[in-house]
């Protein structure tokens, strides 16, 4: 027996992207189109585009380099700006590997809580990281990287082992 269905459109004003984003904090080097050096704060990637926000002034339709982990310079196109968030298209798509470039790159360089508590032997400060706070992120980005690395080398999951050292 046959089933019948059919697609609905998608609402206006739908959220209309094919890859997901994700979320990060990561800081990164670029050129403009007339080779001007410029400082971005990537605040999501996804495989078609990313959202960054800089001093820059850019508009619509310019296109600029960023310079990704794994893949080096990536050329995007800006589609649309707000004040200093720019959302862009990459010209190209963008490896799963890369994505999970910049997303290791992104939790080696955000700075973990870290509170100097004084040494009892000689006053100088210790670094104590606040794992209470952060023990829940962590398991969450290593899970969110062990599917990613499995995905790129096309094994499960399960297959990925993640070692931490304190």
């Amino acid at each position: 027996m046959p089933i019948y269905g059919h697609f609905l459109p998608s609402a206006p004003g739908a959220d209309k992207r094919i890859d997901a984003r994700r979320k990060l904090s990561l800081l990164a080097s670029g050129l403009r189109h007339d080779g001007t050096g410029i400082e971005v704060q990537i605040h999501n990637i996804s495989g078609t585009g990313l959202l960054f926000e800089s001093d820059v002034k850019l508009s619509a339709g310019d296109r600029i380099e960023i310079e990704l982990p794994h893949a080096g310079d990536i050329t995007a196109v800006v589609i649309w700006a707000s004040g200093r968030l720019f959302g862009c298209q990459f010209e190209g798509p963008v490896s799963p590997a890369t994505l999970s470039a910049v997303e290791l790159k992104s939790a080696i360089d955000a700075a973990p809580a870290i509170d100097p508590v004084p040494s009892v032997d000689d006053d100088q400060a210790e670094p104590v990281i606040d794992t209470a706070l952060t023990m829940q992120d962590m398991q969450d980005m290593l899970d969110r990287n062990r599917e990613q690395i499995a995905l790129a080398l096309g094994i499960s999951a399960d297959r990925v082992r993640i070692m931490v050292e304190f």
